[in-house]
């Protein structure tokens, strides 16, 4: 939950510090709105909540980063429309809604077979929503409005519409509920992949000029290949004697 809500914080918050009016007054000295925003968060009763200017001129904006029970309460009930007019800010409010539905829905210890078959489809649908692409025709007709880009998709997002039904049914069997499901694994998995390609951090991106996911597919699927074909990942030196005549 925690890291698919940063992820949906991070598009909206970006999005909103591109405009002008982000962190500067109007003429009759409104409030910009990066003070509505906070304003508005501190109505829900997270008062922590703070923007941070950008280190330098061309950095990003940052902002406090929230404990769960917040996070939950700001995925909820924090009103975008009020800052994305249009469709856009109703697509967003919904795809905010509905991962919320969701997150609770996969808690839930009482789910029978046809509610982890609706969370699986909905999960897949929801992916779907949040990078869907814009299509337009030929002469210029705009068929579907995109909304935000595949490389904003990331691994968790994968885990939530592929894995998490195989994990609430296997567990289902088990008399347990999602709760007792950990992702230490997944973190290690991480950690290891990381430590691997990068020999430390890609905290701000890395240094790589291709993705985490690229590289990791490339180097398992040559393993698989080594596999597959009896590849002998060691040899034997030989030494060859001869005389010369």
């Amino acid at each position: 939950m925690l890291r698919i809500t940063d992820v949906l914080f991070e598009c909206l918050f970006l999005e909103l510090s591109t405009e002008p009016a982000f962190n500067r007054r109007s003429k009759n000295n409104t409030a910009t709105i990066r003070e509505q925003v906070e304003l508005t968060i501190h109505s829900l009763g997270i008062n922590v909540f703070k923007f941070k200017e950008p280190e330098t001129s061309k950095g990003k904006w940052h902002w406090t980063s929230l404990m769960g029970p917040d996070e939950l309460v700001l995925l909820e009930k924090f009103p975008i429309e009020l800052f994305v007019p249009g469709q856009r800010g109703k697509d967003i409010q919904t795809l905010w809604h509905e991962f919320y539905f969701l997150y609770q829905t996969m808690r839930k210890s009482d789910l029978t077979d046809d509610d982890i078959i609706k969370f699986e489809t909905s999960a897949r649908q929801w992916v779907k929503n949040f990078c869907r692409p814009t299509i337009e025709t030929k002469e210029g007709k705009i068929l579907q409005v995109g909304l935000y880009h595949r490389d904003d998709v990331t691994p968790y997002m994968h885990v939530l519409a592929c894995h998490i039904p195989k994990f609430i049914k296997y567990l289902k069997t088990k008399k347990l509920s999602l709760r007792w499901f950990s992702c230490s694994g997944v973190e290690k998995k991480n950690h290891n992949h990381v430590q691997l390609f990068y020999g430390g951090t890609t905290i701000g991106g890395g240094n790589s000029l291709k993705s985490v996911a690229y590289e990791i597919c490339s180097y398992e699927n040559r393993q698989l290949y080594y596999q597959i074909n009896e590849t002998p990942l060691s040899y034997s030196k030989k030494t060859i004697n001869f005389k010369l005549k």
